[in-house]
């Protein structure tokens, strides 16, 4: 009993790392080191759990991991509600890009640069979209004219980050209002859940989460779940900030698994006003 309950234990100081799982060749050695515990005790506790649907395992670049079964089921759920949204056509009509890219340009009084306008094109056509690039790319100018296009198309925008203080700058940089996601899915600390799900889900065309670096697998598994069938999906985030605090790194396995359009946006224009 205690190796078995040492292989979740040792599963869940990997999951308080960052890890959602663990290749098996390094979960049996972890685990030994751990609990002092020989490793054919633990690998026989190992396949107990496997039985018993505690723990899960897959195939990964030809290594089988080991998962906690809650946090491999909240990963499934993503990647199909992924995959469902982005098969299917945005709710709004079609959009001529040659003609809106102007309207806005004149409407925010920028002029954006090409990789913006060839991710407008793309945006105004995909259920689901990724926005990434570093500090000072123009994501926000970027965001902001997407918003400005749909929103005059009828599109009813909901926008949402991991932070209070992310939902706020997005907030201030947009014009409309941003919930946390917390308050976007009306957290429930009696059921110490959300009200939003399947059953109640989230009244939008369109769902902008800001900040998706942070986002970890439960909270987007929990997003996803309330999102509507007719809601396009817009993912805006930096690879390469800070990964969130709980498991996974949602937003660099959607961008790494091609499934979906990832506009990348690399030339700097933010500047020091005398540089």
């Amino acid at each position: 009993m205690r190796a078995r309950a040492g292989i979740a234990f040792t599963l869940t100081e990997a999951v308080s790392e960052g890890h959602c799982g663990l290749p098996e060749d390094d979960l049996l050695p972890m685990a030994e080191k751990l609990l002092e515990i020989p490793i054919e005790l633990l690998a026989d506790a190992l396949k107990q759990e496997l039985q018993d649907r505690t723990v899960v395992v897959d195939v990964i670049e030809e290594r089988r991991c080991i998962f906690l079964t809650y946090l491999w089921n909240a990963e499934r759920q993503i990647a199909e509600r992924i995959r469902s949204l982005s098969a299917g056509k945005p709710s709004w009509p079609d959009i001529d890009s040659s003609a809106a890219v102007p309207w806005v340009e004149e409407k925010l009084g920028v002029t954006l640069a090409d990789s913006q306008r060839e991710a407008v094109c793309k945006a105004v056509m995909s259920k689901v979209m990724v926005i990434t690039g570093g500090p000072g790319v123009g994501k926000t100018t970027l965001v902001n004219a997407i918003l400005r296009i749909l929103t005059a198309k009828g599109v009813n925008a909901a926008l949402t980050a991991p932070t209070g203080r992310a939902a706020k700058r997005l907030s201030e940089s947009t014009g409309m209002e941003a919930k946390t996601i917390h308050r976007q899915l009306e957290f429930d600390p009696q059921s110490n859940g959300f009200k939003r799900g399947l059953e109640h889900p989230l009244d939008c065309n369109l769902l902008v989460v800001d900040e998706t670096s942070m986002v970890d697998v439960l909270l987007m598994a929990s997003l996803m779940k309330a999102l509507p069938d007719r809601a396009a999906l817009m993912l805006v985030g930096d690879v390469d900030q800070l990964p969130s605090v709980g498991p996974g790194q949602v937003l660099a396995d959607i961008i790494g698994s091609g499934a979906v359009p990832v506009a990348r946006l690399t030339e700097i224009f933010r500047q020091a006003a005398e540089s």
